[in-house]
């Protein structure tokens, strides 16, 4: 089977859950003797357009936001998320190359463009939802507008001269959700719908089991991209009740004012010098695999979240999660009792308790916690989760 994977973006040094999950699912069949490409677009992307990576192909094409005016600043913001580009060359390319199947993980022009090209080989297109699109607050939903506000919006004159009508997920043959919420919510109205959760590859993160803290501190960690919906201002507004407890943030910015917010907030409170930010670390990496080796636990706060990749990796790494209870990654934690607390998300006082009855658990027996969390990532493996695709794409 031939099968376009198109993203909006895929970059080593700036990497998100979205491009991991592309990425080791794209290998996992590659693995099984699929013919694999990747198609995104040039976002973030600081080497050669087009590469091969792996043995992975991967080509990539230049967006083109279509805002008036488009500073350079503005440009990057919209590299690291959204933007909605148009994307010259990606079309051609894709049909180019007969794709028997053409899977999309990105929504509006993107997806549109993949509809259209799927219809014209004629190949099976398939759309996965990666977003958590059900459950976006709407707070969050007009932050990510915010930079375009007020700029001439030239894409759509071309939208309707173009007669571009997006029913996306609707229109396409299959719909991959990440998340159970879009799972319920296109379940009953689409024919070819199906659930499947992120992955990890245990192997990996085996070597980073952690080591407990000689002194009794608590180190806490988080990975996950600088931005709003991951809420990391409560991690660090915790340290203030937590004076034993460190906080280390890894990921990439994706809102730059937000990350100016988190350091700000953090020398407000006195706490600066118990918070580090590590920047994006490449998955898997021995950076990041030392980040989650040298960690109590592992605590992620979001706002919303479909699945939460993450989650899964310090499970692997024997690291027990305190996470808050909100869409996917609720139900991930709620299906591993052992391995997990939760808490009401944006509760300060019952992320306190969610970390004080984890505490108690570790200290009582920590063994069964990391036993725990080894057995979760067990169920999550990337061969099994890309076989589990295939199958699907030959029901279309």
């Amino acid at each position: 089977m031939r099968i376009a994977h198109v993203l909006r973006r895929i970059s080593f040094d700036d990497w998100g859950g979205t491009e991991q999950v592309v990425w080791n699912i794209a290998k996992a069949q590659k693995a099984a003797g699929h013919e694999v490409r990747l198609f995104a677009t040039t976002a973030l992307c600081k080497g050669a357009a087009d590469e091969i990576v792996d043995g992975m192909e991967i080509f990539r094409f230049k967006p083109v936001y279509p805002w008036w005016p488009m500073p350079k600043a503005l440009v990057k913001e919209l590299d690291c998320k959204g933007g909605n580009p148009f994307v010259p060359g990606l079309a051609k390319a894709i049909a180019g190359w007969k794709p028997d199947i053409v899977h999309c993980h990105a929504m509006a022009r993107i997806a549109e463009l993949c509809l259209r090209v799927s219809r014209r080989l004629p190949a099976k297109s398939v759309v996965s939802l990666h977003g958590g699109g059900a459950n976006v607050p709407e707070e969050e939903a007009k932050s990510l507008k915010a930079p375009t506000r007020g700029r001439l919006p030239w894409g759509k004159a071309v939208d309707y001269a173009m007669g571009w009508v997006r029913r996306v997920p609707e229109d396409f043959d299959g719909i991959v959700c990440v998340g159970e919420d879009e799972y319920e919510a296109y379940g009953s109205s689409h024919g070819h719908v199906m659930f499947l959760p992120n992955g990890v590859d245990a192997r990996l993160f085996a070597g980073a089991c952690r080591e407990r803290s000689a002194n009794g501190a608590l180190r806490i960690l988080c990975v996950a991209r600088i931005d709003r919906q991951k809420n990391q201002m409560m991690l660090v507004e915790a340290l203030t009740r937590h004076p034993d407890a460190t906080l280390r943030l890894v990921g990439p910015v994706t809102q730059a004012d937000y990350d100016a917010e988190l350091r700000r907030r953090a020398e407000e409170l006195g706490v600066a010098d118990r918070v580090s930010f590590a920047g994006a670390l490449q998955p898997g990496s021995p950076e990041l695999l030392d980040k989650y080796r040298n960690a109590d636990v592992f605590v992620l706060p979001s706002r919303h979240e479909p699945f939460g990749i993450v989650v899964l990796e310090a499970w692997a790494a024997g690291l027990p999660v305190v996470a808050s209870d909100v869409g996917g990654l609720g139900r991930l934690c709620a299906a591993h009792p052992g391995a997990a607390e939760l808490f009401a998300p944006g509760d300060a006082a019952a992320l306190d308790a969610a970390i004080e009855r984890l505490r108690k658990r570790v200290e009582a027996n920590p063994a069964a916690m990391s036993a725990a969390a080894l057995a979760a990532a067990g169920e999550y493996d990337w061969p099994v989760l890309a076989a589990r695709l295939v199958d699907f794409y030959g029901k279309l």
